[in-house]
């Protein structure tokens, strides 16, 4: 996740009445030409702990407008309900990062009630056409709750409209209120005020739902989520960004690095991974940080010994470590574990490996192997269940991943969630991106809503050291906060295992009255 400040905040002011989206009006203005939403809806069955759950997929557009009543966007969402739905029925809205992700990996990945069948072993490519087709979820909680998957404008089918461009909708301002504007609009089209509601989002995603949360609750047509499930979380990007000289991502990166080392046989061994990785903490916390903070003012022998226990932690050579300086980025890390096999480690996945064309190179070289060793079969196989089975007839491909988001997206905090001035003049002078004021607010105000974290011990983008960092800031309420730990990376569902555990504490979330 690569982040650029963009300081031209003017933009999104100047789009904020463009994007003022009042799209509760019943009819377009009269005379504009009315441009007709593409929906494909059909009926289907999963057997699930022995029952059969019927379930209508509606996979489609929903028209946004100004104020003016003028279309100026089309968001793609596909909505799984049941027939005849209960008004109180559970409804999670779904929703992935980048930014520039589809829902696609979440949807066949884990959460859809038909998901791919990879191969645990994380070494292992997805080789080439035919792929296995998709499977029936065992595990899904499709009995318990709607789901809607939502693709913001650029991903997906979804895109702008009219007058309105694909990039006006690539900020974290105009994105959140897009988002909310589609929550707002699928509520009340489907009349379920008094469901219970959540959102589920990965990396940006949870960026993303905080954000979209926070403007649903501070609206004078107020909605309040009941819970928040954060995959991967990225709250406060500070720690998130492995670039020399910020200690606080060597700090929160070395106990994932850790346990990369642990699974890769190069650290720990005979130890088991939780215990060694708390073991990491520790050290990073008493050890690494205070010998960071002093710098040059500590002596070469507690260098050394620093630089010991660091080679102990991650495999690493001392000597190698003491000519860093003790500070080691994480790409420098993926290239340097396995370099003696001539591998690289994978960046969300550090389990998985890749054999480079350049042995010497101080960091990567090629793509992340936990991409490209599943890329082929996600996009193939989710492209065939949406024509084969939702239906779908589309005239333009559907963006599974586009980069032109990322690369176009205006980074910038949302300075409104800043009360106390001199924080608020921090954030405009240092464009420090963070969203846990906005979560802090809203479990202050919505004392019901609760969180649900889920990090991967083998994640080298949201490491879960800098995660327990932003969960144990004493501005959270500890008793509304469940942190749960999988062995996998970034994409918490990558092995069946994982995906199971994954799906079995959102099912005990989503059931809990507590």
């Amino acid at each position: 996740m690569k982040i650029a400040i963009n300081t031209k905040f003017l933009r999104v002011i100047a789009l904020a009445p463009f994007l003022c989206l009042a799209i509760w009006q019943p009819a377009a203005v009269s005379g504009q030409p009315q441009i007709k939403p593409n929906v494909f809806v059909s009926d289907h069955r999963i057997s699930l702990g022995g029952k059969t759950i019927n379930y209508t997929a509606t996979a489609g557009e929903t028209m946004l407008k100004d104020e003016k009543g003028k279309p100026i966007a089309a968001i793609w969402s596909t909505a799984y309900t049941q027939p005849d739905t209960n008004k109180r029925r559970p409804v999670t809205f779904v929703l992935h990062g980048g930014p520039g992700w589809s829902t696609a990996q979440q949807h066949i990945g884990f959460m859809g009630p038909k998901i791919i069948s990879m191969p645990d072993v994380p070494t292992k490519d997805d080789g080439a056409a035919p792929f296995n087709s998709l499977i029936d979820n065992p595990n899904s909680v499709l009995d318990i709750t709607d789901i809607v998957f939502i693709d913001p404008v650029g991903t997906g089918y979804s895109r702008a409209l009219g007058a309105a461009k694909d990039v006006d909708f690539w900020t974290m301002e105009s994105d959140a209120r897009s988002i909310a504007s589609f929550i707002r609009k699928w509520v009340k089209d489907n009349q379920r005020w008094n469901s219970p509601k959540y959102m589920l989002g990965l990396s940006y995603g949870t960026t993303r739902s905080v954000l979209v949360a926070h403007k649903l609750e501070n609206h004078h047509r107020s909605m309040a989520m009941n819970g928040l499930i954060l995959h991967g979380p990225a709250l406060d990007f500070i720690g998130l960004s492995p670039l020399t000289g910020n200690l606080i991502s060597y700090i929160g990166f070395m106990p994932t690095m850790a346990a990369v080392a642990h699974y890769h046989g190069q650290a720990g061994v005979g130890k088991s991974l939780e215990e060694f990785v708390e073991e990491a903490r520790q050290f990073s916390a008493r050890e690494y940080a205070p010998a960071l903070a002093l710098s040059g003012k500590i002596s070469d022998e507690e260098r050394v010994k620093v630089a010991e226990r660091f080679a102990y932690f991650t495999g690493l050579d001392a000597g190698y470590i003491l000519k860093s300086d003790l500070k080691l980025i994480m790409p420098r890390y993926r290239k340097s574990l396995l370099r003696h096999k001539g591998l690289t480690v994978g960046l969300s996945d550090g389990r998985y490996i890749a054999d480079e064309y350049d042995d010497l190179a101080s960091e990567p070289t090629i793509a992340d192997p936990t991409s490209f060793k599943q890329a082929s079969a996600y996009y193939a196989l989710f492209n065939e269940f949406i024509h084969a089975d939702l239906r779908v007839k589309m005239d333009r491909p559907y963006e599974y991943w586009n980069p032109k988001v990322g690369k176009h997206w205006t980074w910038a905090p949302d300075l409104s969630s800043f009360t106390n001035p001199k924080q608020y003049r921090i954030a405009k002078r240092t464009g420090h991106i963070e969203v846990l004021s906005n979560l802090s607010h809203l479990m202050q105000i919505n004392e019901d809503m609760r969180v649900l974290v889920g990090s991967g011990y083998y994640d080298l983008i949201t490491p879960l050291f800098d995660m327990e960092r932003i969960f144990t800031d004493g501005r959270l309420p500890a008793s509304r906060v469940d942190i749960k730990y999988y062995q996998s990376g970034h994409s918490l569902w990558a092995n069946g295992d994982s995906r199971a555990k994954l799906l079995d504490d959102l099912r005990a979330f989503l059931t809990s009255k507590h």
